[in-house]
């Protein structure tokens, strides 16, 4: 005759399909304090956990490359992957290195309103430059006083009606003259540069007049002024000799701004414009 059965003796009720095996107990409430993690597994008695490891353990490989750390030596200079031209691979102080150029060409004037006595040199007109310019000038002077000469003969056999000698076609004629001689060249130097701030030889070369203190274009008085002393063509000026000669080279003294004595006295400079 079997025992009967008692709850929690570990043996299956009487008539359970499942006699003949031992029944483990439920398991019990945990009593582990609060805060405190309970072990997932039992822990075997004699158990001991081991230590700590004496060094940290190592650090374990990351997807992402660590921060920079900061140096007390600044980094080495790097050289372009693909150096320009005017670029050197070599850093300052080694050989072979030559600094690039901040601009290969001076600056320039693209307007003549932009000269400024401050930075004469920006602009600034060289001697042969204006050589060039003043041989076209007097080239053209001299094919307009052809015309003039030309033009001022023919009106004068009109108005002496067909004679010149004596009466008013004589004197037509010597006033055609004397003006070509004598007062052509400056009036259309002084023109030009009033109008148009240039002669026909400064035109073709990119060159302008304008007055020295940077105000900007040249009045009619300062043109005049300028002309008068040093024009193109039959002017009584050009055939004092020490004048013209001193006029001519004074550039060669004024390095700064390369103005004639005849630019000084008008209050101009000679100013190169490109476009």
């Amino acid at each position: 005759m079997q025992p009967p059965y008692q709850p929690g003796s570990g043996q299956p009720e009487h008539g359970s399909p499942y006699t003949g095996y031992e029944i483990r107990p439920a398991r019990q409430e945990s009593q582990a304090q609060p805060g405190q993690r309970e072990p997932a597994y039992p822990t075997p008695p004699g158990y001991q956990v081991p230590p700590a490891p004496a060094y940290p353990a190592p650090p374990q490989p990351s997807m992402y490359p660590p921060p920079p750390q900061p140096s007390m030596y600044p980094p080495p200079p790097q050289a372009p992957m693909h150096p320009t031209p005017h670029q050197s691979p070599y850093a300052h102080g080694h050989p072979g290195y030559y600094p690039p150029p901040q601009n290969w060409l001076p600056p320039v004037l693209t307007d003549p309103g932009q000269w400024s006595p401050e930075n004469p040199e920006i602009g600034r007109t060289e001697m042969g430059v204006r050589f060039v310019a003043r041989i076209v000038d007097t080239f053209a002077v001299g094919c307009l006083w052809y015309v003039m000469m030309l033009l001022g003969t023919i009106i004068s056999v009109i108005i002496g009606g067909g004679e010149m000698d004596g009466g008013p076609g004589e004197i037509a004629f010597m006033v055609t003259a004397l003006f070509n001689f004598f007062l052509l060249a400056i009036v259309v130097e002084a023109l030009q540069v009033r109008l148009w701030g240039r002669s026909v030889g400064k035109i073709l070369l990119g060159l302008w007049v304008v007055r020295s203190d940077g105000s900007g274009r040249v009045k009619l008085g300062r043109a005049f002024v300028r002309a008068l002393l040093y024009a193109p063509g039959m002017n009584l000026v050009n055939w004092i000799l020490p004048w013209s000669i001193t006029n001519v080279l004074w550039p060669l003294r004024d390095k700064r701004t390369r103005q004639c004595l005849h630019d000084k006295a008008a209050g101009t400079v000679v100013v190169q414009v490109r476009r």
